[in-house]
């Protein structure tokens, strides 16, 4: 059988740990907030809200969860710093080191000029600090590079750089990257001999290697995989071969979908990110460190889930390597 697994991991190359459960306020919400006028944010309301959102998160904090995730493509920054301020402010026992804050770089935010007064490219450093304005936090968690492209007259090379300075400046406590496949990895690795803590990217039975070999490469260069969309199977994907064995498995367990999936992907290792607007599916959520599952009913999540090919967020240059993925696993849906 697998242990309940620990509610938080070590960051490699840190003193710190991350919570393995991340609540996302990318997805739904960020949707949602930009739809309306009076939450989305623009050039001159920057710091617009969605009090729905803000809400959600400290009800998710105070349900028990204790890793907030966000990016300034969602737009959701003074959401996520308005919710863990309103949450320490209610819970004086509380300090800011008792939630973990993520973070990731838009390379092309919107009504916002890459080039800065002094005539520089806006980078990570510029985002981070405006984010922490937003935010009125005084450090980030970790923060990401959100994908491997640039805006024009900024290397990745550049980029990665600037996500050193903020670490050693202590703005951020770790650095990583998002949807990078291993020649970018190497890309970054070749010029600064530093690598990420943290990569995050799409992970579930469906989408089990991102890219040839990347999993293989984070294992061997002690990077930590953090998976965004773990129920993809049963929320982008019902249509797949996993919905039989999910049923047989729930009924055997007596737990939810999401807490099986959950706990597949915690079996690898794997921090993951998900969200929800209630507050009970927040507690079922949670339940998963709760539940143990045999390591045969783990091989046939695994097994089942090679069968079938799904890639729910095409994200350069991921879906580029999607044929060779398909043919490599000689998946059912070619």
């Amino acid at each position: 059988m697998t242990a309940a697994t620990a509610h938080s991991v070590p960051i490699p190359h840190s003193d710190e740990q991350i919570p393995v459960i991340g609540f996302g306020s990318g997805t739904s919400w960020q949707w949602k907030k930009k739809a309306s006028e009076s939450t989305a944010v623009s050039a001159d309301k920057p710091s617009n809200v969605d009090p729905d959102l803000v809400q959600s998160i400290v009800d998710a904090l105070e349900t028990g969860f204790s890793h907030v995730d966000t990016a300034e493509f969602y737009t959701t920054r003074p959401d996520v710093g308005q919710a863990v301020n309103d949450y320490l402010k209610k819970h004086p026992e509380k300090k800011r080191s008792d939630v973990f804050v993520t973070d990731k770089y838009n390379s092309h935010p919107p009504d916002t000029p890459n080039v800065l007064a002094d005539g520089s490219i806006r980078g990570p450093y510029a985002s981070l600090k405006q984010g922490l304005q937003l935010m009125k936090l005084d450090y980030i968690d970790l923060f990401l590079l959100h994908t491997a492209d640039t805006p024009d007259g900024l290397s990745l090379e550049d980029a990665w750089r600037e996500m050193i300075r903020l670490r050693d400046e202590g703005l951020v406590k770790n650095i990583g990257v998002s949807n990078f496949d291993v020649p970018h990895l190497q890309q970054l690795q070749k010029a600064t001999s530093v690598l990420p803590q943290v990569l995050q990217l799409e992970f579930h039975p469906y989408l089990q290697n991102q890219s040839p070999g990347v999993h293989e490469f984070c294992r061997n260069n002690n990077i930590l995989i953090e998976a965004y969309g773990p129920l993809v199977p049963i929320t982008k994907a019902k249509e797949g071969p996993l919905i039989p064995l999910l049923a047989e498995l729930t009924a055997k367990y007596g737990v939810s979908e999401t807490q099986i999936l959950l706990k597949w992907a915690h079996s690898f290792g794997v921090v993951t990110v998900t969200t929800s607007s209630k507050i009970e599916r927040m507690k079922d959520i949670l339940g998963v460190f709760d539940l143990e599952l045999s390591a045969e009913d783990l091989k046939k999540i695994t097994d089942v889930g090679n069968s079938w090919f799904f890639r729910a967020f095409a994200i350069p240059p991921l879906p580029t390597w999607d044929e060779q993925l398909k043919k490599e696993r000689n998946v059912l849906n070619i």
